[in-house]
């Protein structure tokens, strides 16, 4: 079977499409009945050394991403076979958006989430932009991959698509990348680099509106002092209103605000946590749930949306508006070292059930079911 990627987002490290799109090419590369392929378009970034750790060849096109993407441009009078100077069986794209070509083989596209959908957006015009998207991509789809059995009901509760064209293709984690011990000489040189204090609790995300951080501020406010005074909190990529935010609620003393986080400092950051704290007011998988229980750190996430499907009986389930509830789970699994060691072991086995191998089987069985 002659498969072939879409490729634009692939070595974008920072978002879950790109760790999505990684991870699962490089389970399907390893299949002998695949015969893979990818294709990109023209970006200020865009070279073939990019692509050059993929042991197959990546065509990048000179038409420009931005006319390819746009969701409000009429179909192009060119095909994909044309473009890529070959043709394929399936064109496999790991998110939502299809170019704006002719395909001429069969097509999966991903839905990760309705974020845009089910939570108020910073930018209004988003919403439009992705629902054109999403349209064009069930319309021109065989099938639709998504990443929890959450955002397939969503989805079939959104849109007039036949439960039967959607698949759960979950997100995995690099278990051991994450529960491998950091070395302590380079726990504290992570520690000196982001000025971490020596206790603290973590939220690892961005502040967008829907990942809820305003509930991270307001229940350690209400946290008791005695306990503030030895565990701060410490919260990634923070803006300027949520510093603001701290201030009015008197905790800014307490909280650490660090700039984006490199990723080869993530699994330390993890480790160097007492909790981590993910109480999103919607999710369509969750990632850093997982990678902070292959690292040992429990976790208190949210009873909604996917992270319950994600969390298994491993993490402190709360309500993301209850800052009061919140607050008394952190002080419990603080205080409780009986209760902190169930759940450190309890995340590890949850995390290694969602192996990225896992969900290449998964996908590999899809790509035979709809060649068939």
């Amino acid at each position: 079977m002659q498969v072939n990627f879409g490729m634009q987002e692939v070595n974008n490290q920072r978002i879950g499409i790109g760790i999505f799109a990684r991870h699962l090419i490089t389970e399907l590369v390893q299949y002998p009945d695949l015969t893979c392929s990818g294709h990109a378009f023209l970006t200020w970034h865009t070279r073939p050394q990019s692509f050059s750790r993929f042991p197959f060849p990546t065509k990048i096109s000179l038409i420009p991403a931005r006319w390819m993407y746009s969701p409000h441009r009429s179909l192009l009078p060119v095909s994909m076979r044309r473009i890529c100077r070959s043709s394929s069986d399936i064109y496999l794209y790991f998110n939502y958006k299809l170019p704006r070509a002719r395909l001429d083989g069969k097509v999966i596209s991903t839905i990760h989430d309705l974020i845009p959908l089910k939570t108020e957006m910073e930018n209004q015009s988003v919403k439009a932009d992705y629902l054109a998207y999403i349209r064009d991509a069930i319309s021109r789809s065989d099938d639709i991959l998504t990443v929890s059995e959450c955002s397939k009901r969503d989805i079939l509760t959104y849109f007039p698509i036949s439960e039967e064209r959607i698949h759960v293709i979950p997100n995995g984690v690099d278990f051991a990348r994450f529960h491998t011990p950091v070395h302590p000489e380079r726990l504290k040189e992570v520690r000196k680099k982001y000025h971490l204090p020596e206790k603290f609790i973590l939220y690892f995300g961005s502040s967008r509106k829907h990942k809820n951080v305003t509930s991270v501020l307001k229940s350690y406010a209400k946290v008791q002092k005695a306990v503030r005074d030895s565990v701060k909190l410490v919260i990634t990529n923070g803006s300027e209103p949520l510093r603001q935010l701290a201030g009015q609620l008197g905790i800014e003393s307490d909280v650490r605000f660090t700039d984006a986080v490199d990723d080869r400092d993530k699994a330390a950051f993890y480790q160097l946590a007492s909790i981590k704290l993910f109480i999103s007011l919607y999710e369509g998988f969750g990632i850093p749930v997982l990678e902070a229980m292959a690292a040992g750190t429990p976790v208190i996430a949210s009873n909604v949306s996917a992270l319950p499907e994600i969390s298994g009986d491993a993490a402190w389930l709360v309500d993301p508006l209850d800052t009061d509830g919140i607050a008394f789970a952190v002080e419990s699994v603080l205080a409780d070292d009986a209760l902190r060691q169930d759940m450190i072991q309890k995340g590890f086995l949850n995390a290694k059930a969602w192996s990225w191998r896992r969900a290449g089987e998964k996908l590999h069985a899809c790509l035979m079911h709809l060649n068939d």
